[in-house]
Protein backbone atom coordinates (compact mmCIF):
# COMPACT_ATOMS: atom_id res chain seq x y z
CA UNK A 1 0.00 0.00 0.00
CA UNK A 2 1.66 3.40 -0.73
CA UNK A 3 1.74 5.87 1.72
CA UNK A 4 3.80 8.36 0.54
CA UNK A 5 1.86 11.13 -2.45
CA UNK A 6 3.87 13.71 -4.42
CA UNK A 7 1.73 16.14 -6.13
CA UNK A 8 2.33 19.54 -8.40
CA UNK A 9 -0.01 21.94 -10.41
CA UNK A 10 2.16 22.14 -14.07
CA UNK A 11 1.21 23.24 -17.81
CA UNK A 12 0.08 20.05 -19.57
CA UNK A 13 2.98 19.37 -21.12
CA UNK A 14 4.86 19.49 -18.02
CA UNK A 15 2.66 17.53 -16.12
CA UNK A 16 2.13 14.48 -18.78
CA UNK A 17 6.34 14.38 -19.09
CA UNK A 18 6.58 13.83 -15.61
CA UNK A 19 3.70 11.11 -15.11
CA UNK A 20 5.39 9.16 -17.88
CA UNK A 21 8.33 9.43 -16.50
CA UNK A 22 7.77 8.27 -13.53
CA UNK A 23 5.21 5.26 -14.60
CA UNK A 24 7.95 3.80 -16.70
CA UNK A 25 9.93 3.48 -13.50
CA UNK A 26 12.85 5.19 -15.29
CA UNK A 27 13.86 7.75 -13.05
CA UNK A 28 12.32 7.02 -9.65
CA UNK A 29 10.55 4.21 -7.88
CA UNK A 30 7.01 5.86 -8.28
CA UNK A 31 4.02 2.45 -7.74
CA UNK A 32 1.75 4.78 -9.68
CA UNK A 33 1.43 8.15 -11.08
CA UNK A 34 -0.55 9.96 -13.55
CA UNK A 35 -1.70 13.75 -14.66
CA UNK A 36 -4.97 14.78 -15.36
CA UNK A 37 -6.44 18.36 -16.30
CA UNK A 38 -7.58 20.48 -13.42
CA UNK A 39 -10.05 22.84 -15.69
CA UNK A 40 -8.64 25.91 -14.87
CA UNK A 41 -5.93 25.93 -18.13
CA UNK A 42 -3.58 23.94 -15.46
CA UNK A 43 -3.07 20.12 -14.99
CA UNK A 44 -2.13 17.98 -11.95
CA UNK A 45 0.07 15.60 -10.80
CA UNK A 46 0.22 12.95 -8.46
CA UNK A 47 2.93 9.94 -8.10
CA UNK A 48 2.60 7.03 -4.95
CA UNK A 49 5.78 6.05 -3.36
CA UNK A 50 5.64 2.92 -0.70
CA UNK A 51 8.54 4.72 0.90
CA UNK A 52 9.13 8.18 1.50
CA UNK A 53 11.62 9.42 -1.74
CA UNK A 54 14.87 10.39 -1.19
CA UNK A 55 14.42 13.64 -1.97
CA UNK A 56 17.85 15.14 -3.43
CA UNK A 57 17.86 11.95 -5.90
CA UNK A 58 13.76 13.06 -6.90
CA UNK A 59 14.87 16.61 -7.24
CA UNK A 60 17.62 15.59 -9.86
CA UNK A 61 14.88 12.57 -11.67
CA UNK A 62 12.57 15.46 -12.08
CA UNK A 63 14.65 17.73 -13.29
CA UNK A 64 16.49 15.59 -15.56
CA UNK A 65 13.13 14.91 -16.97
CA UNK A 66 11.99 17.90 -17.54
CA UNK A 67 15.27 18.90 -19.32
CA UNK A 68 14.74 16.10 -21.77
CA UNK A 69 11.11 16.87 -22.46
CA UNK A 70 10.17 18.80 -25.87
CA UNK A 71 8.95 22.05 -25.48
CA UNK A 72 9.61 22.79 -21.90
CA UNK A 73 11.77 25.88 -20.56
CA UNK A 74 14.12 26.51 -18.11
CA UNK A 75 10.93 28.52 -16.36
CA UNK A 76 8.99 25.75 -16.85
CA UNK A 77 11.42 23.48 -15.07
CA UNK A 78 11.54 26.26 -12.13
CA UNK A 79 8.47 26.83 -11.85
CA UNK A 80 7.40 23.03 -11.40
CA UNK A 81 9.75 22.05 -8.77
CA UNK A 82 8.64 25.13 -6.63
CA UNK A 83 5.23 23.93 -7.11
CA UNK A 84 6.35 19.87 -5.46
CA UNK A 85 5.20 18.64 -2.76
CA UNK A 86 5.11 15.39 -0.78
CA UNK A 87 3.01 14.53 2.43
CA UNK A 88 2.73 11.21 3.83
CA UNK A 89 -0.62 9.67 3.61
CA UNK A 90 -1.48 9.38 7.22
CA UNK A 91 -2.38 12.90 7.64
CA UNK A 92 0.64 14.94 8.54
CA UNK A 93 1.79 17.96 7.35
CA UNK A 94 2.57 18.35 3.92
CA UNK A 95 6.73 18.80 3.19
CA UNK A 96 8.13 20.49 0.67
CA UNK A 97 10.64 19.04 -2.04
CA UNK A 98 13.38 21.04 -0.28
CA UNK A 99 13.05 20.58 3.78
CA UNK A 100 15.81 19.99 5.84
CA UNK A 101 16.14 16.81 4.73
CA UNK A 102 18.60 17.64 2.56
CA UNK A 103 21.23 18.95 4.94
CA UNK A 104 24.10 21.97 4.21
CA UNK A 105 27.66 21.08 3.07
CA UNK A 106 30.18 22.29 4.90
CA UNK A 107 33.71 23.03 3.56
CA UNK A 108 36.88 24.33 4.74
CA UNK A 109 35.57 28.04 5.04
CA UNK A 110 32.53 27.46 2.69
CA UNK A 111 28.76 26.79 4.08
CA UNK A 112 26.15 25.60 1.89
CA UNK A 113 22.15 25.81 2.78
CA UNK A 114 19.02 26.59 1.42
CA UNK A 115 16.19 29.60 2.50
CA UNK A 116 14.73 26.62 4.63
CA UNK A 117 17.82 25.98 6.68
CA UNK A 118 19.14 29.49 6.54
CA UNK A 119 20.77 30.64 9.89
CA UNK A 120 19.67 33.42 12.12
CA UNK A 121 21.22 37.15 10.93
CA UNK A 122 23.32 37.02 13.53
CA UNK A 123 25.63 33.64 12.55
CA UNK A 124 25.48 34.26 8.88
CA UNK A 125 29.27 34.03 8.05
CA UNK A 126 31.01 35.93 5.05
CA UNK A 127 31.69 32.61 3.04
CA UNK A 128 28.38 31.28 3.62
CA UNK A 129 26.36 30.24 0.45
CA UNK A 130 22.77 29.91 -0.55
CA UNK A 131 21.84 27.08 -2.96
CA UNK A 132 18.27 26.10 -2.74
CA UNK A 133 17.28 22.56 -3.25
CA UNK A 134 15.17 22.83 -6.08
CA UNK A 135 18.07 23.84 -8.11
CA UNK A 136 20.41 20.64 -7.71
CA UNK A 137 20.60 20.63 -11.58
CA UNK A 138 24.02 19.69 -11.63
CA UNK A 139 25.74 19.34 -8.53
CA UNK A 140 25.80 15.98 -8.94
CA UNK A 141 26.72 13.41 -5.48
CA UNK A 142 27.18 15.53 -1.83
CA UNK A 143 30.93 14.04 -1.68
CA UNK A 144 31.84 15.16 -5.04
CA UNK A 145 30.45 18.53 -4.17
CA UNK A 146 32.52 18.55 -1.00
CA UNK A 147 35.39 17.69 -2.59
CA UNK A 148 35.37 20.51 -5.10
CA UNK A 149 34.81 23.11 -2.24
CA UNK A 150 37.31 21.60 -0.29
CA UNK A 151 39.74 21.53 -2.50
CA UNK A 152 39.09 24.84 -3.66
CA UNK A 153 39.14 26.50 -0.23
CA UNK A 154 42.87 24.81 0.22
CA UNK A 155 43.79 26.48 -3.18
CA UNK A 156 42.89 29.92 -2.21
CA UNK A 157 44.13 29.90 1.35
CA UNK A 158 47.75 29.83 -0.60
CA UNK A 159 46.91 32.20 -4.00
CA UNK A 160 44.58 34.46 -5.00
CA UNK A 161 43.81 33.97 -8.60
CA UNK A 162 42.75 37.16 -10.46
CA UNK A 163 40.95 35.05 -13.17
CA UNK A 164 38.93 32.01 -12.38
CA UNK A 165 37.02 29.57 -15.12
CA UNK A 166 34.16 27.36 -13.65
CA UNK A 167 33.50 24.77 -16.43
CA UNK A 168 30.34 22.88 -16.49
CA UNK A 169 29.29 25.68 -13.75
CA UNK A 170 25.48 23.92 -13.12
CA UNK A 171 24.35 25.86 -9.89
CA UNK A 172 27.27 27.72 -10.00
CA UNK A 173 28.11 27.09 -6.44
CA UNK A 174 32.17 26.93 -7.26
CA UNK A 175 32.28 30.55 -9.27
CA UNK A 176 30.18 31.72 -6.18
CA UNK A 177 32.39 30.00 -3.46
CA UNK A 178 35.85 31.40 -5.58
CA UNK A 179 33.56 35.00 -5.30
CA UNK A 180 32.49 35.11 -1.59
CA UNK A 181 36.54 34.51 -1.03
CA UNK A 182 37.92 36.90 -3.77
CA UNK A 183 35.33 39.13 -4.61
CA UNK A 184 37.47 41.19 -6.85
CA UNK A 185 38.45 38.10 -9.51
CA UNK A 186 37.24 37.80 -12.47
CA UNK A 187 35.35 34.86 -12.37
CA UNK A 188 33.58 32.69 -15.58
CA UNK A 189 30.94 30.22 -15.15
CA UNK A 190 29.90 28.59 -18.30
CA UNK A 191 27.50 25.38 -18.10
CA UNK A 192 26.03 23.71 -22.17
CA UNK A 193 22.93 23.41 -20.17
CA UNK A 194 19.94 26.46 -20.53
CA UNK A 195 18.80 25.15 -17.35
CA UNK A 196 22.00 25.36 -15.57
CA UNK A 197 22.77 28.87 -16.89
CA UNK A 198 19.71 30.39 -15.86
CA UNK A 199 19.88 28.68 -12.50
CA UNK A 200 23.38 29.72 -11.87
CA UNK A 201 22.38 33.54 -12.14
CA UNK A 202 19.25 32.59 -9.89
CA UNK A 203 21.83 31.74 -7.34
CA UNK A 204 24.71 34.85 -7.67
CA UNK A 205 21.47 37.08 -7.26
CA UNK A 206 20.71 35.25 -4.06
CA UNK A 207 24.11 35.51 -2.96
CA UNK A 208 24.66 38.98 -3.96
CA UNK A 209 27.63 38.33 -5.71
CA UNK A 210 28.29 41.05 -8.18
CA UNK A 211 28.85 40.99 -12.10
CA UNK A 212 32.37 40.10 -11.39
CA UNK A 213 31.11 36.57 -11.60
CA UNK A 214 30.45 35.94 -15.60
CA UNK A 215 27.88 33.08 -16.46
CA UNK A 216 27.83 31.99 -19.61
CA UNK A 217 25.99 29.26 -21.62
CA UNK A 218 29.15 27.84 -23.92
CA UNK A 219 29.32 24.12 -25.55
CA UNK A 220 33.31 23.66 -24.37
CA UNK A 221 36.00 26.20 -23.92
CA UNK A 222 36.11 27.27 -27.56
CA UNK A 223 33.42 30.14 -27.09
CA UNK A 224 34.76 33.39 -27.95
CA UNK A 225 33.45 34.80 -24.71
CA UNK A 226 35.80 31.79 -22.76
CA UNK A 227 38.87 32.55 -24.93
CA UNK A 228 38.37 36.35 -24.99
CA UNK A 229 38.43 36.21 -21.19
CA UNK A 230 41.65 33.55 -21.32
CA UNK A 231 44.41 32.72 -19.92
CA UNK A 232 42.88 31.84 -16.13
CA UNK A 233 44.86 31.25 -13.11
CA UNK A 234 42.79 28.41 -11.69
CA UNK A 235 39.97 26.30 -14.16
CA UNK A 236 37.20 24.37 -12.10
CA UNK A 237 35.99 21.49 -12.94
CA UNK A 238 33.36 19.04 -11.25
CA UNK A 239 31.83 17.34 -14.01
CA UNK A 240 32.02 13.42 -15.62
CA UNK A 241 35.00 11.77 -16.13
CA UNK A 242 34.71 11.65 -20.37
CA UNK A 243 34.36 15.38 -20.52
CA UNK A 244 37.15 15.98 -18.59
CA UNK A 245 39.29 13.93 -20.39
CA UNK A 246 37.80 14.81 -23.31
CA UNK A 247 38.40 18.69 -22.90
CA UNK A 248 41.69 18.29 -21.78
CA UNK A 249 43.47 19.61 -24.25
CA UNK A 250 41.10 22.56 -24.67
CA UNK A 251 41.50 23.12 -20.50
CA UNK A 252 45.20 23.08 -20.63
CA UNK A 253 45.24 25.74 -23.21
CA UNK A 254 43.18 28.24 -21.39
CA UNK A 255 45.35 27.78 -18.90
CA UNK A 256 48.16 30.60 -17.75
CA UNK A 257 51.59 29.51 -16.98
CA UNK A 258 51.70 28.63 -13.37
CA UNK A 259 47.56 28.50 -13.65
CA UNK A 260 46.03 25.42 -10.98
CA UNK A 261 43.16 23.46 -11.90
CA UNK A 262 40.78 20.93 -9.87
CA UNK A 263 38.57 18.48 -11.61
CA UNK A 264 36.03 16.81 -9.58
CA UNK A 265 33.23 13.86 -10.27
CA UNK A 266 35.06 11.12 -10.59
CA UNK A 267 35.14 7.88 -8.75
CA UNK A 268 38.50 6.86 -7.01
CA UNK A 269 39.05 4.21 -9.57
CA UNK A 270 39.19 6.92 -12.26
CA UNK A 271 42.19 9.15 -10.42
CA UNK A 272 44.78 6.97 -12.38
CA UNK A 273 43.52 7.79 -15.99
CA UNK A 274 42.68 11.46 -15.05
CA UNK A 275 46.05 12.10 -13.91
CA UNK A 276 47.87 10.29 -16.57
CA UNK A 277 45.78 12.20 -19.54
CA UNK A 278 46.51 15.68 -17.67
CA UNK A 279 50.17 14.78 -17.39
CA UNK A 280 50.22 13.87 -21.23
CA UNK A 281 49.14 18.01 -21.15
CA UNK A 282 52.22 18.89 -19.54
CA UNK A 283 50.56 19.01 -16.07
CA UNK A 284 51.87 18.69 -12.66
CA UNK A 285 50.20 16.40 -10.11
CA UNK A 286 49.74 18.33 -6.89
CA UNK A 287 47.22 16.48 -4.51
CA UNK A 288 44.26 14.46 -4.35
CA UNK A 289 40.90 14.81 -2.08
CA UNK A 290 38.88 11.87 -1.10
CA UNK A 291 35.55 11.43 0.40
CA UNK A 292 33.84 8.15 0.32
CA UNK A 293 34.21 6.49 -3.44
CA UNK A 294 34.71 10.35 -4.27
CA UNK A 295 37.83 12.10 -5.61
CA UNK A 296 39.09 15.51 -6.44
CA UNK A 297 42.74 16.28 -8.11
CA UNK A 298 44.76 19.58 -8.27
CA UNK A 299 46.92 20.03 -10.89
CA UNK A 300 49.73 22.91 -11.56
CA UNK A 301 50.98 24.21 -14.86
CA UNK A 302 54.83 24.76 -15.44
CA UNK A 303 55.90 28.37 -16.18
CA UNK A 304 58.13 27.03 -18.27
CA UNK A 305 57.32 24.52 -21.37
CA UNK A 306 58.99 21.35 -20.50
CA UNK A 307 62.33 20.94 -23.09
CA UNK A 308 62.74 17.62 -24.07
CA UNK A 309 66.42 16.26 -23.35
CA UNK A 310 68.81 15.53 -26.12
CA UNK A 311 71.76 13.43 -26.60
CA UNK A 312 75.14 14.93 -27.40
Amino acid sequence: MPTYLLTLTAPERVATALADALADGSFASADASGAFDLGDGTWGLEAYFAEAPDVKRLADALTTILADAEDVTADDILAALARVAVRPLDGADWADLDLDQIPPIVAGRFRVFGEHNRPAAADLRRHDLVIEASTAFGTGDHASTLLALTALDAHLKARAPARILDVGCGTGILALAAAKVLPAAAITASDIAPIAVRMSELNRQGNAVGRGVRILLADGLLDPAIRAAAPFDLVLANILPDPLSRLAGSIVAVMAPGASLVVAGLRQGEEARLSSVYRQHGLVFDRRFRAKEWSALAFSKPRQARVPATGT
